[in-house]
């Protein structure tokens, strides 16, 4: 065996759930970097996804995880790998699907192009390099220029092992929310009623759905956009859902009009002004309470508590801006029903 070679740890993944596997390893800084399985001395012989992972990751627990999310092939194998070349990113970039979105900064002014052209020379998998703009308007969506590539209007993301239709710039999507979706859905309880109130193509509740043990999932959203794609989605993946989610299309303080308080979760990820709707949650929280997973950006934990009357919690999610971060404050809340 060549000097350069070595013995690694690899997860194999089912072709459904390896953009997932990869996002959490990366996340979770689990990946092995700068080294790739060699075919020749290894036992995968299918195409399916392979990751190395770092030598003290618990692989086992990893693979246990990803089994109850992709319900499908994922599997730990020991095999040789060499180090490669590391190409290292001109600029961070998010990928959707087949597309890799950048941000329009100051950093890469006059040379958008050759940076995408880049991109998509060394990144697997991306047929084209979008440039982000500003997120506006009413919907909080990307203003999305084309920059290399083909030109494509809608993707499919993969995401624990569901499909996501996505009309590029009409909606709003984060890869980085992948795990918070699944610490969420994996809360949900056999029997709960759950609405997620902005909830855009669907992460947080098609995942409790595929997970099976809510009772009842409501999802809704102002941006018909997403309401059309979230719908798309629900066809999509019809066999992996298992809990009926009714779709609205409606601005969520009107909720109270058409629904009744039998909610036991609520999910509130609408950043910048999810407060301005806690009463309309309070008001359709089961009459023997709730939980409340209410979104915020706040530079601190305790300024996110300070933001949302009752919390009893704030997680750190996201970083969003230089000292800003998206927290989730979570509020167990007593129920008011029409009163």
């Amino acid at each position: 065996m060549p000097p350069e070679q070595g013995r690694c740890t690899c997860l194999v993944a089912g072709p459904w759930c390896g953009e997932a596997l990869r996002r959490y390893l990366k996340d979770n800084q689990l990946l092995l970097s700068g080294s790739r399985p060699l075919k020749k001395y290894s036992p995968i012989r299918t195409m399916l996804p392979v990751f190395p992972v770092r030598g003290a990751v618990d692989a086992t627990a990893v693979r246990d995880t990803f089994l109850q999310i992709c319900e499908g092939v994922v599997e730990v194998v020991e095999t040789s790998c060499e180090a490669r070349e590391k190409w290292e990113p001109p600029i961070s970039f998010t990928v959707v699907g087949d597309v890799a979105i950048i941000s329009l900064s100051e950093e890469i002014r006059g040379r958008e192009k050759e940076v995408a052209e880049e991109l998509l020379r060394n990144v697997r998998g991306i047929r084209a390099v979008y440039g982000k703009e500003v997120t506006e308007g009413e919907y909080r969506v990307q203003r999305l220029v084309h920059l290399a590539g083909e030109i494509i209007e809608v993707t499919e993301y993969r995401e624990h092992g569901l499909v996501y239709h996505v009309p590029l710039g009409k909606v709003y999507i984060n890869p980085r929310l992948s795990a918070e979706h699944y610490r969420i859905a994996s809360q949900v309880a056999p029997g709960e009623v759950v609405l997620d109130m902005f909830a855009g193509i669907g992460g947080f509740s098609l995942l409790i759905s595929a997970l099976g043990r809510a009772e009842l999932v409501v999802a809704n959203d102002a941006n018909p956009w997403a309401v059309s794609a979230m719908l798309d989605s629900i066809k999509l993946n019809k066999k992996k859902l298992k809990t009926p989610i009714l779709v609205l299309n409606m601005d969520a303080k009107e909720l109270p009009r058409v629904l009744r308080p039998v909610f036991t979760r609520i999910i509130m990820n609408l950043p910048h002004s999810s407060t301005e709707f806690l009463d309309t949650a309070h008001r359709l929280c089961s009459p023997q309470g709730c939980i409340i997973h209410v979104y915020v950006v706040a530079r601190t934990r305790e300024e996110a508590l300070n933001l949302v009357p009752g919390s009893i919690s704030a997680t750190r999610v996201l970083d969003y801006a230089p000292r800003k971060f998206i927290y989730r404050v979570d509020v167990a809340a007593e129920g008011r029903g029409d009163e």
